[in-house]
Formats: C-alpha cells, structure tokens, sequence
C-alpha cells in the first residue's frame, strides 16, 4: 500500500468508518474475537479479496466467520495491509509460519518477502535449543516451499555456528535428539545443508546484524540494515522513530513508528544513528 496514514483508520478514535467488513474468530468458551476493516482497502491490497467482495461472485455480507487462522495472526496480516508494520522481533517463528500462509491464502506477495526476509535475517533469535523445533516446521510447512527453505537454512545455519569445528559437540546434539522418524528426516535435511548454509558470524548483534556492532553509527546508504532499531541523534529528526524499514532514493528511508506508523525520513547520519542496546 502506498498512503501511508492509512493505520490511522484502524485507530479507535477515527472517524471513517471501520466495520464495512467484520472477520469473526470463534473461541472455545463460545466467545467471539473480531477483526474490523474496509472491503476497498482490503481489495486494493489482495486480488482475492478484491474478487471476494466485488467480483462475479461476490456476495453481499458485512461479517465473514475465519477458521483457519486465529484472531492475533490475521489482525497482522490486516495492519500490513494497512500499512501497519508489525515488530517482528516481538513474534514466534510459529507465528510468521501461520502469518505466512495468511499472505499465500490471499496471494499478498510483499507479506510473504517480509516474512522470508525477516527469517533468513534472523530478525527472531533462533537458539540452540529451538533448532529441532524450527526445522519440525521447515517440514511442516514444505507446501509453501520459499518458508520452508528459509526456516530449514536458518536452523542449519544455527548448528553450523553452534558446531564450527567441535566434532564432540555435533555429536553430542544428535545423540541428544530423540530418536524418531521425524526427527530423523529433518536431521539428515539440516546435515545435507551444512556446506551450503553461510556460517553465522561469531557475536554478531541481534539488532544490526554486524560484528562489530554499529550502535551510535550514523545510518548511512552502505550500512542500511532493515528491521534494525534506531534514534535521532542528540535530538534530531523525529523523536519516535523506532526502526528502518526500506531505502526509497539516495536521500530518504521508509521507518516504521512505535505507534505502528509508516513515514519516510532523511537518510542522513547526522540525523539518525543505529540503538543497539
């Protein structure tokens, strides 16, 4: 989407209306969640929906009842379309990998590049500990392969930092797995991977993504990291930004708002530097 006050309009206090269109999420308590948006909006961001509410066979209702997705993963999948960008570091790779097949379902191409990007960039830590876990959804979700390619290098990705040279501790993982088919079947894919993954850099930091770390750096052209956080500097330029999104030209950057808001700034490193800590 291109306007970018358009979050404004889901914002309790607008005035423009925002229940054209309800999406209902029943709960087991017989409760009942619900998402608000506008059908031309939601048409302009998603060909089907576009064909849902206003093509052939369309039908004329205000509510539509979702069971395939839960109320919190579909209400971000409408703020993006919204132009709202969600925190990525503050999801679950389970989460993106539902969020995922929310943007494949309604074939929104931007959401689904985010969702990989964020992924391969390891915007989520993804520890030790989660590897299995990570590549138990690789296999999970192979019908959506760029998902699974991306979950399935990041994990391998993880070992082959974890593991180096260390032959006693590789060895040690494995015979600590629990021995399983399906653990058997990830673990010879994140194996067959290991000469191909990029290896990790040592101590590199969680927000820049460089070793070593760029905090107090001024954002520059070359460093431009996506997702990263950063700050005005000594009080300059606007005083919630929160975190780089995109370049647009030589001279301006998309950043995301900590009101969830979408604005172009200066791209200058005399204005705004990297917060890492």
């Amino acid at each position: 989407m291109a306007a970018p006050n358009l979050p404004k309009c889901l914002e309790p206090n607008s005035i423009i209306p925002t229940d054209d269109i309800r999406f209902l999420f029943k709960q087991g308590n017989n409760s009942v969640k619900e998402v608000k948006a506008q059908k031309v909006i939601l048409a302009i961001g998603s060909d089907v929906f576009e064909r849902e509410f206003y093509g052939s066979i369309n039908e004329k209702k205000d509510e539509v009842t979702i069971v395939d997705a839960s109320q919190e993963v579909f209400q971000v999948m409408i703020d993006f379309i919204y132009n709202k960008q969600p925190n990525w570091k503050d999801l679950s790779i389970s989460f993106l990998c539902s969020l995922y097949y929310l943007a494949e379902k309604y074939n929104i191409g931007s959401l689904k590049t985010e969702i990989i990007a964020c992924i391969s960039e390891q915007k989520i830590k993804i520890t030790e500990e989660k590897v299995l876990e990570v590549a138990h959804l690789a296999e999970k979700n192979s019908p959506h392969e760029p998902l699974s390619e991306a979950l399935y290098d990041v994990a391998t990705a993880v070992l082959k930092a974890e593991f180096r040279d260390k032959v006693e501790k590789a060895s040690e993982f494995f015979k600590e797995a629990e021995f399983s088919q399906a653990n058997a079947v990830v673990l010879f894919k994140m194996m067959s991977r290991l000469n191909s993954v990029k290896t990790l850099p040592p101590s590199c930091c969680n927000n820049c993504h460089q070793t070593p770390c760029l905090t107090g750096k001024g954002v520059t052209r070359k460093n431009f990291v996506p997702g990263a956080k950063i700050e005005g500097f000594r009080g300059m330029g606007f005083r919630d930004v929160d975190e780089l999104i995109s370049q647009v030209e030589s001279s301006q950057f998309n950043a995301r708002f900590k009101d969830g808001t979408m604005k172009l700034c200066t791209l200058d490193p005399n204005i705004y530097i990297y917060k890492c800590s």
